[in-house]
């Protein structure tokens, strides 16, 4: 259960603070605060859109999962409702992202979801509920 309190600062702020930091988290900090710099960092969106950025631009592995990493402590160290915002936000993009590559099957009456979209769909509504 998140308790009162926290912090209410936007995730790119927070990332970016995180630079200095000696782990995964830190190094993510650093590499999102070169993009931002080189102006190629999105200014505001889901955790999703700055993934499909980072793979578009090709990056792979290590990095996708430090930035995944850092935004679920971020969302450990907000208030309720900047982590109930943005885990909304993010269920929508997921589910949005699920759903356009979703296999029709049986005419119509069923579809095929990736195991990845619902995995992250139930951590996400875990976190929800928990908080």
């Amino acid at each position: 259960m998140k308790t009162k309190g926290g912090r209410r600062i936007d995730f790119s702020m927070w990332l970016f603070e995180q630079r200095k930091r000696e782990d995964r988290v830190g190094k993510a900090g650093s590499e999102a605060y070169q993009i931002y710099q080189s102006g190629r960092w999105p200014a505001a969106g889901t955790l999703q859109d700055r993934l499909d950025q980072m793979k578009n631009d090709g990056v792979r592995g290590a990095p996708l999962r430090a930035l995944d990493e850092a935004w679920w402590e971020y969302i450990d160290v907000v208030t309720k409702d900047v982590a109930e915002g943005h885990l909304l936000r993010e269920v929508g993009a997921v589910a949005e992202r699920a759903l356009s590559k979703a296999e029709d099957i049986e005419e119509g009456k069923r579809y095929a979801i990736e195991r990845d979209h619902i995995e992250q769909l139930r951590r996400l509504l875990a976190k929800l509920k928990d908080i």
